[in-house]
Order: C-alpha cells, then structure tokens, then sequence
C-alpha cells in the first residue's frame, strides 16, 4: 500500500490467511514494496548490499518478520535486506558475553538468529525448563525490531523489558564490520541497539537474551457481555484504573480492553499451584463481581508454565489479517495518575475526549507490560541482570498503563478519507500527550507513524545520544528509515519517502488549521 496514493497498491484479499492472491476486481501495483531484495544467508550478503548502496545510491532498508506499523521497511525503489532466513537457536547453561569477566554472567540465555519467530523460542525455552520473556504475536521475530525498539512482554512488569533482558548482540554495521556489541564491547552501540530502534545502526545478525527457570504463571481472562454499552465500557475502563496501581504492585501484566482483562502473574505469591488460585481471586474480586453483576464471565487459573498459557490463551487469536492497513497511537500513562482521584479524573477526561473524535470505548486497548516492579522488591530473575541501561524512553520505568487507540483504513478509502481519519488519530496522538506531559512517552513500535513530536515522544532526553552513535557508525547515513534515528525533517518530502511524505504534509495542514 502507498498511503498517500490509492492507486498506488495491491490489494490482498485479507478473506484468507494468509492472503496469497490480490483481491478479485482489484489492481496489483508496487505500492510501497521495495522494488528488490536480498535474502540474507551470511554477513558476505549484507556487506555487499552496503557497498552496492553506497555506490550507486539505492535505498537500503531492512526487513524481517514484516511487523511494522511505522512504515520502516517500507521505501520507494529500495533494496531491502529480507533477515528472516537467519534461524540458529542455541541454549546457554551460564553466558558470558564476549569479552567480558566471569563474573559478568548473564546466567542461562538464549541465542536466537534475528529471523527466529517468538513462538518457536517460547517451544525452545520449555525445552530447556526456561521461560523466555517475548512478545504477544507468535510471528514476530524477538532478535528484531522487537528488541530493538524496547520489546514489551505480559511478563515485563516482573522481569523487564527485552531491552533490559538482552546480553548481547552481533551486527554488521554500515561499514561492513561485524561486531559484538555488549556491556564489555561497544558499549555504546550496545546502549543504542537497546531502544533505539530497528533498521538504523546495522543489520543485527542475532541476540543472545537473558531467560528465567520455567516458572507457574496465573491467569486472569475476565469478559464483559459483547453487547455492552459504551457507558458499561466507560466504568469498566475506570474500574481497572483504581485497581491497576495495586494490580502493578503485584506484578500483573497483561492486556485490558473496553469489554475484558485478560492478565498474567508469575510471582510465586500470586501464581500458587497449592492454593487453587485462591490468592488471585482475592486480588481480581472487584473485577470479577462487575463482570459477573452485568453477565460477564471470570476465569481464573494458575498454569504450570509459559508455554501452557501460550497455547491456551494467547495462540487460539493470535491469527493476524494479512492487506489491512492499521494505524496505532499509544502513550505511556506515568505512575501518578493512578495515585489519587485527579490522576484517574484525567485519565477518565482523555478517554470522553476521544470518544468525542469517534473512538469507541468498547474498543479500547492498553496494553500493561511496563517494568513497573522489576526494579522494585519483587526482583525476580535479576540477581544477574546485566548492566543497567537502555535507550528506550525512560518514561517506561515509570509508566503503569501503555493506552492505544486504532483504526483500519479500509483497501478502498479515498485519498481525502485516508487524510481525515489520519488526522483523526494525530489528533489523538496529541490529545494523550497533552494528558502525560512529557514525562509520558511512546513505545516507537506500536506508534503513529505522523506524529508531530516524534523524538521526544520516542526518545525523550536519548535521542541527542543516540544521534551522536547513529552518526558514528552509519557516518553516510545508508540506513535510512521513516523517522528513525537520523531521520530529518526534509526527508519527508525526499522520492523514497513520497508514500508517507505527501499524507504527513496534509496532516500537518489540517491540524494547523485545527489546533
């Protein structure tokens, strides 16, 4: 799809997953679609495609699993480098990174190739009695953008962002060295890859991240009636935000929508095989007495492991709908806003002021996968934890809610239909950062790829240092992508970007004349 030209797209026909064939009565154009790849089976292929962009001149940019709402792999004319192929897995009883003492074990680990999907490390990791903390969709690679961009997890308000997990990585950097990056090596290219985003400072070969001894985990899956009104939404969305700073403290994490909670513990406290989930019914009482008052349903349960709750409630709707356009907006909701009734008035405000732009709030969705405990007395699994320090938005270590807003733009939706509903969720986008201030942030993966202010919202006080390592190993500036590190304001009217250029300009406008 180019977003800014209708015409411009092949249209899936996203009744069948996988969609293999354009939809009937459709044209199939290049869209967005690099115009070649290269699948990558050895640093020789990636050095090369350096040498060949530096050269001639041809957009370089990087593709993986193809889970991107920001657009990054998506560049007019490009050549991308297709990483999925590269699928080594191997465990590690006691990981020393690279140059480093023995005393800087990383304790078990796993080493995963940058195209190994989270799903089969989940099945990898039981294999070893390990837990790996990873992300919700099973086809996401953990060793790419996903890491690279901070990489939340249900189980990251315990054990940590995959950010704060990983040890180490290899990567060929635009010079076409391979390099260690870790706490011992290239520390700085190591604090860079720890947040700072996919497809900007190499092309990580693989990532060696920290796991924890399998371990039971309890679950929550509370369901509101599917006809439940908005207003019925609207309290039960207020509902969770009095009980979500306890909740936090506890270390539950999980996913909370208009209509469910669906949560996960594996504190030992909380995820008890002995006493029948008795502990976790206590603590998610008053959300199961609303449900159940409205004709919900609750369903508590402690399972013996990851993996056993992977398979149960996570893989059964984890099938995603190839050709559909979908667009987020997330902010990081700060600690202070669940603290006391003006917090919870003013995050209840920015949730009516939505609804007023037409967001539906049965619809909504927060992800709560933020370290909120993992530094606090909880500290499960970091008596080994590496070298404190990541380049995600520090806004992360203090935030308890990751609120999102959505919309599909439909494969026939007119130019002018694309604009309004794009200046829509900017709108949005604006509305939560005026809730947080900036000590809120954005997850830079599961972000509006027009947002205004966007490093600060990304980055915050790290984007001036992760310019200064961006410009050290990528001097030339071959990787490039929207609105990564290094990304400047004329780059949005530059040919490889005319897809997203044209539709942010107009965006720009509208809310000039809004604002």
């Amino acid at each position: 799809m180019c977003l800014g030209n209708p015409s411009d797209q092949c249209t899936l026909n996203n009744t069948i997953i996988p969609a293999p064939v354009p939809a009937p009565g459709t044209s199939c154009n290049q869209g967005s679609v690099p115009s070649y790849y290269i699948e990558v089976a050895g640093v020789s292929d990636i050095s090369e495609a350096f040498n060949f962009t530096r050269e001639y001149q041809i957009p370089l940019v990087v593709k993986n699993s193809g889970h991107d709402y920001m657009t990054r792999n998506s560049q007019k004319g490009s050549i991308a480098l297709w990483v999925h192929k590269l699928q080594d897995l191997a465990f590690h009883e006691d990981f020393i990174p690279e140059g480093c003492a023995a005393n800087m074990s990383a304790s078990c680990a796993i080493t995963a190739g940058t195209g190994v999907s989270t799903g089969n490390i989940y099945d990898f990791a039981q294999q070893h009695g390990s837990t790996f903390i990873g992300g919700y969709s099973p086809t996401v690679a953990a060793s790419g953008g996903w890491v690279l961009g901070g990489g939340h997890s249900v189980l990251s308000p315990v054990y940590g962002l995959g950010a704060d997990r990983v040890a180490e990585f290899k990567i060929v950097t635009p010079d076409g060295i391979t390099r260690i990056a870790n706490q011992c090596r290239h520390e700085d290219l190591f604090w860079a890859l720890r947040g700072g985003g996919g497809g900007t400072f190499g092309v990580v070969l693989e990532a060696t991240h920290r796991v924890e001894v399998s371990m039971p985990i309890v679950v929550a899956d509370i369901q509101l009636p599917s006809n439940s009104t908005s207003e019925t939404a609207l309290k039960w969305i207020e509902l969770m935000a009095r009980e979500s700073l306890s909740w936090g403290i506890q270390g539950w994490g999980g996913h909370a929508g208009g209509l469910y909670l669906t949560y996960m513990n594996p504190t030992p406290t909380v995820a008890n095989l002995t006493d029948g989930g008795s502990a976790a019914n206590k603590s998610m009482s008053a959300a199961t007495e609303f449900a159940l008052s409205i004709g919900g349903t609750s369903k508590i349960e402690v399972l013996p492991n990851f993996l056993e709750v992977w398979n149960k409630y996570v893989l059964p709707g984890a099938s995603t709908t190839a050709g559909v356009a979908r667009v987020l907006a997330t902010r990081l909701v700060p600690r202070r806003f669940f603290e006391d009734e003006g917090g919870i008035a003013k995050l209840m405000e920015f949730m009516k002021a939505a609804q007023e732009l037409g967001f539906d709030p049965r619809n909504f969705y927060c992800p709560v996968d933020t370290p909120f405990v993992s530094n606090s007395e909880t500290k499960l699994g970091l008596e080994s934890q590496t070298k404190h320090g990541t380049s995600v938005h520090p806004a992360w270590y203090d935030a308890l809610w990751d609120i999102s807003t959505a919309l599909t733009i439909p494969w026939n939706a007119s130019y002018a239909e694309r604009l309004q509903n794009m200046t829509t969720i900017t709108r949005a986008t604006i509305l939560a950062e005026e809730l947080t201030g900036t000590d809120g942030g954005t997850y830079p993966n599961e972000a509006n790829p027009f947002t205004p202010s966007w490093r600060e919202s990304w980055w915050g006080d790290n984007y001036a240092a992760l310019l200064g390592i961006k410009k050290k190993y990528d001097p030339e500036g071959l990787l490039k992508c929207w609105k990564c590190v290094g990304f400047e304001d004329e780059d949005i009217s530059s040919d490889r970007f005319r897809c997203q250029g044209k539709l942010q300009l107009d965006i720009d406008r509208n809310l000039s004349r809004i604002i």
